[in-house]
């Protein structure tokens, strides 16, 4: 009866809030994409919270709390439709509420998962509910800029049964509302033995076709949603398999599933979200699962084959560390994957008229069309791109994500408790991070922070979770907790108002929108590794000693209690 009461109660919230926003006001905001969204966010997030908390309690076996949980939830609803209702006010202030609409109802869900624990499918259903409403402000509240067009562009064309890959003007225009650009031809479209052809490949296209015929741009938006959610619950499968506290397992999924990067770039049309699900996938079948399936983690890595070279040089990383597992493992894993790529190789013969994988991005190399910048592609300045990654004032991990830190903590701790796991990962990420600081464009370009590093960041998720369990001290969760609180702030900021998290390499709309919040930046004293003028490394690297020491502080203090054990 009470799970009965439960959902009329859900039921009930959700036609009040569709009924009340069906009315005419909505439409006196102004905008008619922020009056559309919000007549699907609103009730959409009284309909997923209240569904994720009847399920949560038959769980848990205690549906009456879930019920208070839900009902008490309900009020912080109404409290933010009821800000938006007695308007006008501005775009970035409606994404605000919606948000904190969004973060209130799944609240009850998300506790009761990090409190209690969960299975993979409801953190599956969780994380999709959470990235959906996300992407719905976001597709409402700012464009597809950068690559996220050429992506629409091309899965428009896909389901017309065409490859070409020639900018449409109109189209381009359309949604954008922008012409295209004349740098948008050399970076995005290869003159390929096959005619014009995508430089990124048509893998992501073709899985967001779907839905962009059936909701246009929310619709291909929600499958990148939906990558993301899988990712995330691989992510929590693989702290459940290396780290041995669930409480702290829990939390730590938390931080990265529920913050930025995972959140932003699960509104925005990127393969990396893709990449990240394949790569947690394919390692914990390779190194963490009790079950291993050598062949299975082959076939996901070596899916990466269809995506970016930057993926495939993950593929190359773990099979060092698969050798070593033995040679029948080897075999099955090297089998696996070498069919995948050859697969990947066949099609972009057909595709491009190469036989490689990757022949968009060996056609650009090669054979760069006209208008690229020099040292368009690799710059070989480690020493630049490197701190620039970690501790950029725009697109640096310490920006955005400085809770990413505390593994610095862990990583000592974890490789001594679990090392034959968890150093596949350490040596992975290690390799990814040398591999991007040789990028001219190691921010990712015109797009969210961190963009690059989340096809490898849920790797980094048990040195974070090791690193946690050595804060023990009142000053160390003193430094834990300021690291997250300004991880949280900043997803907040990316979800609330999107077009802050699109960033150019001299942007830096993060800090601004801290300005004008506090009047004055918590990471406005952080360098930003921009050739502004000629001797900007010496105020860089001057501003980076104090970030560099902090996280050096932390890893020996990490080293320090692993070596007392």
């Amino acid at each position: 009866m009470t799970t009965l009461a439960h959902a009329i109660f859900g039921l009930a919230l959700t036609l009040a809030t569709w009924r009340a926003l069906t009315q005419e006001w909505p439409d006196q905001l102004g905008d008619p994409a922020v009056a559309s969204a919000l007549r699907i966010l609103v009730p959409f997030a009284a309909a997923a919270g209240s569904a994720l908390s009847i399920a949560a309690g038959r769980l848990g076996g205690d549906p009456a709390r879930s019920f208070r949980h839900d009902a008490l939830s309900s009020f912080g609803l109404f409290v933010g439709l009821a800000f938006i209702a007695l308007g006008p006010a501005p775009r970035d202030a409606l994404g605000l509420a919606a948000m904190l609409i969004l973060a209130v109802r799944l609240i009850p869900a998300a506790w009761w998962t990090i409190r209690f624990g969960a299975p993979p499918l409801f953190v599956f259903a969780l994380c999709f509910s959470a990235y959906s409403g996300i992407a719905a402000w976001r597709v409402a509240a700012s464009n597809p800029l950068g690559d996220q067009v050429f992506y629409l562009l091309a899965a428009d064309r896909l389901t017309q049964g065409d490859l070409d890959a020639t900018i449409d003007p109109e189209r381009f225009m359309a949604l954008v509302g922008i012409p295209p650009q004349p740098s948008d031809v050399p970076m995005h479209v290869a003159n390929a033995p096959t005619g014009p052809r995508q430089i990124q490949g048509y893998v992501l296209s073709a899985l967001i076709a779907p839905g962009w015929i059936v909701a246009g741009e929310l619709g291909a938006t929600l499958v990148i949603a939906a990558l993301a959610a899988l990712a995330a619950m691989q992510m929590w499968l693989l702290l459940g398999e290396t780290v041995a506290d669930p409480r702290v397992a829990r939390a730590t999924w938390a931080l990265f599933a529920l913050l930025a990067p995972f959140t932003t770039l699960a509104a925005h049309i990127y393969p990396n979200a893709l990449a990240a699900a394949l790569i947690t996938t394919g390692y914990r079948y390779a190194f963490t699962a009790r079950h291993r399936r050598y062949a299975l983690a082959g076939v996901l890595l070596g899916a990466t084959a269809f995506l970016n070279p930057r993926d495939g040089l993950v593929l190359l990383a773990l099979a060092v560390f698969v050798f070593k597992s033995g040679r029948a493992a080897f075999t099955r894993f090297a089998l696996a994957a070498g069919a995948v790529v050859v697969v990947a190789a066949v099609t972009s013969f057909f595709v491009y008229g190469i036989p490689l994988p990757y022949a968009g991005y060996l056609v650009w190399l090669i054979a760069p069309a006209a208008g690229l910048p020099p040292e368009s592609t690799f710059t070989f300045y480690l020493w630049v791109g490197l701190p620039a990654m970690l501790f950029d004032r725009a697109h640096g991990l310490a920006a955005f994500a400085p809770w990413l830190f505390i593994a610095a903590v862990g990583v000592a701790a974890a490789l001594r408790a679990d090392r034959a796991r968890l150093l596949p990962a350490a040596a992975t990420i290690a390799a990814s991070l040398a591999v991007l600081s040789l990028f001219r464009y190691w921010e990712g370009g015109y797009a969210p922070p961190g963009r690059y590093l989340l096809d490898v960041l849920p790797l980094a998720a048990p040195f974070v979770a090791y690193g946690l369990v050595r804060m023990r001290t009142a000053p160390l969760r003193a430094v834990a907790f300021a690291l997250i609180a300004l991880g949280a702030i900043a997803t907040l900021a990316y979800a609330a108002v999107p077009t802050t998290a699109l960033n150019t390499a001299f942007d830096d709309k993060l800090q601004q929108l801290l300005d004008a919040m506090f009047g004055a930046s918590p990471i406005g004293w952080l360098p930003l590794f921009q050739p502004i003028t000629p001797d900007w490394f010496v105020g860089a690297y001057l501003r980076a000693v104090p970030a560099i020491a902090g996280v050096a502080a932390l890893a020996w203090i990490g080293r320090r209690a692993v070596a007392r054990e």
